[in-house]
């Protein structure tokens, strides 16, 4: 913690020329600057969203025409700072992670969206990378959004030992998208691993989720300008239930908040109980809602909650009906153990579908209002 408070002073007194912002100063001196990469996903922009309400300085990285959009999305938040990083698996970090006190890594290729060995390389050495360039720059202090599919979901059981049976070399002769993904969450979560033996010193924490869906925080409507449900992510899943174009329904079991997902990435940050903790300096946890999530009853609370839907809702026959409606083996002990987050403090289907499906409503009306068809 001595070393987070003197990485936070020093981000005071050598900001970068153009962003000094003294309104940040006082919440910089109580809690470490924190960077998170891929702010501008929708589990990244949560995580962002969230420390910042909670009063942490952040500075959040993105690519492209993104970098813009997450500017605009939080400028109304000048303790926040975006920066590009065009590729995770590269380049130098030096002035980036500078008064940086922790970092919270969410960059990961989207199942499907990169070709095989593109997510190998952004997963795994990227994950590495961004290690080695922490280590350099003195940051110790690391979390990392994972996957439940690094275990062997669905059968389990979940245990920070547990593995998915997937190998890189299956994956890359079956090219199958769902082989390639199990494999660079697992790969990725075994590089962390390895790392540590040599960086001992390291306090890693890998929160492992299942598809997360949830309302995004306010300012992500800039990432949805145009009638595309790409930015959306797992919530297309939701998002078709309501006949969401372009939008399929999985039929894997479980799931967990997007409001859950962040706070549990900012509750790693506190390593609460972590003495009590016996593999206290990495941490790998299944997180996944104790709550059933059925899809047929997902149509229920929408047609009873938001009526003026109904003639919108997808028809029953072509939403999978799933044997389990939640994850299996989850440790929910530990969760509390290490993190503080409770069983009991998961939000409930009924309330995830319904703040999701309001979510997209608002979209929608921003996109209605520019004329765009949908």
């Amino acid at each position: 913690m001595l070393a987070m408070l003197r990485h936070s002073r020093s981000y005071i007194k050598k900001i970068e020329p153009g962003n000094q912002r003294s309104s940040c100063k006082m919440s910089s001196i109580q809690k470490p600057l924190i960077f998170v990469t891929a702010a501008s996903s929708l589990v990244g922009y949560a995580i962002v969203y969230q420390l910042l309400q909670a009063g942490y300085p952040v500075r959040g990285s993105a690519r492209g025409k993104k970098l813009e959009y997450l500017k605009k999305a939080l400028s109304n938040h000048p303790q926040f700072e975006a920066v590009e990083i065009a590729d995770v698996a590269f380049g130098d970090y030096s002035q980036i992670f500078r008064g940086v006190g922790a970092i919270i890594h969410t960059a990961a290729p989207v199942i499907g969206m990169a070709d095989k060995e593109l997510a190998f390389r952004t997963a795994i050495e990227g994950t590495k990378h961004v290690l080695e360039e922490a280590e350099k720059a003195g940051i110790s202090r690391f979390v990392m959004t994972s996957s439940i599919v690094s275990f062997h979901y669905t059968v389990g059981p979940y245990g920070p030992n547990d593995w998915n049976p997937i190998t890189l070399e299956k994956a890359r002769e079956t090219g199958d998208p769902y082989d390639v993904y199990f494999a660079e969450k697992k790969y990725a979560d075994l590089a962390i691993l390895d790392f540590v033996k040599t960086h001992p010193h390291f306090d890693i924490t890998m929160i492992c989720p299942p598809f997360i869906y949830g309302p995004s925080p306010p300012g992500y409507e800039e990432f949805m300008s145009e009638p595309d449900p790409a930015p959306l992510g797992s919530n297309t899943h939701i998002y078709a239930l309501i006949g969401g174009k372009n939008c399929e329904i999985p039929a894997f079991p479980g799931y967990a908040d997007l409001g859950d997902v962040a706070r549990a990435h900012m509750l790693a940050l506190h390593s609460i109980h972590q003495s009590a903790v016996s593999d206290r300096k990495i941490k790998r946890l299944a997180f996944a809602s104790p709550n059933p999530s059925s899809w047929r009853e997902a149509l229920k609370y929408i047609a009873e909650e938001r009526p003026k839907l109904k003639d919108r809702l997808t028809s029953p026959d072509k939403v999978p009906v799933l044997e389990e409606h939640y994850v299996k083996g989850v440790e929910f002990e530990r969760l509390e153990e290490v993190l503080g987050f409770k069983r009991s403090e998961f939000k409930t289907w009924k309330e995830t579908v319904l703040e999701s499906v309001d979510s997209f409503l608002k979209i929608e009306e921003g996109w209605r209002s520019r004329g765009l068809e949908f």
